[in-house]
């Protein structure tokens, strides 16, 4: 019996002398927050009218290029008519997302890129000039009636304003209709900022009835929230209309 506790005392010394006099027990720590992903968007300072032009985005998380983004689009506003475009973005050999695109009005544009990866989202806007050909018109003409956007063979959307309290889910509606008749088998997403907030958050709105967009939305923060309703359908309608909420 002593000569098995000797040996039990002996290996215990062991395993004790093993682990060193200054190492201290590992603890488990909490899984560390990734990081941001990162959009270098890169479009020409100005173009002519007819003319070819190349829009970049690269992506990187941290020192890694992102190759596997689940979304990448370029949306191509025109400041003066508010009509919009957008492209979807290719992955070159270089690592970067790409799109071409051919303007056919002068005028100023909004090009932002946006990059849905890795559970993120963010959305850069640079600003490109475009000269030569014919001038883009301007939200006064008889393509825009008021706060309805809508113009031929395009779709009206009806939105009503309202206001949100903090941390209390409010259901956001579109009645969208074609040629006076609800328009189906659209997609509809809410383009939520803050006024004084260059974040965008992108909430895609279901057809829960025919030619009625829903989607639940919690206001996080008090503030004047910008809406901007998104319509597509194939490649003939994308229109748009912006909206404000208040939130207490």
């Amino acid at each position: 019996m002593k000569r098995l506790l000797s040996i039990g005392t002996f290996l215990v010394a062991l395993t004790l002398s093993a682990c060193g006099p200054n190492e201290e027990p590992i603890s488990k720590t909490a899984d560390e927050v990734p990081e941001a992903i990162e959009v270098e968007l890169t479009v020409p300072e100005t173009a002519t009218v007819g003319q070819e032009v190349t829009f970049t985005a690269a992506v990187t998380q941290g020192n890694e290029k992102v190759e596997n983004a689940d979304e990448v689009e370029f949306e191509i506003k025109n400041v003066t008519s508010g009509e919009e475009k957008t492209l979807e973005a290719s992955l070159n050999k270089e690592k970067q997302y790409t799109a071409n695109y051919t303007f056919e009005n002068n005028g100023q544009y909004d090009v932002t890129s946006h990059v849905t990866a890795r559970d993120m989202h963010t959305m850069p806007t640079k600003q490109i000039t475009v000269t030569g050909g014919e001038e883009a018109t301007s939200p006064t003409d008889e393509h825009y009636h008021g706060e309805e956007h809508h113009h031929d063979n395009g779709a009206v959307i009806e939105f009503e304003e309202g206001t949100a309290t903090v941390g209390e889910a409010v259901m956001l509606t579109a009645n969208v209709s074609l040629s006076d008749a609800p328009l189906e088998g659209a997609r509809v997403r809410y383009e939520i900022s803050r006024s004084d907030d260059e974040n965008h958050t992108w909430v895609e709105a279901p057809e829960n009835e025919v030619g009625i967009y829903q989607s639940e939305f919690t206001f996080t923060e008090s503030g004047e929230y910008s809406i901007q309703i998104h319509v597509t359908k194939g490649e003939d309608i994308h229109d748009h209309v912006i909206k404000t909420y208040k939130v207490n």
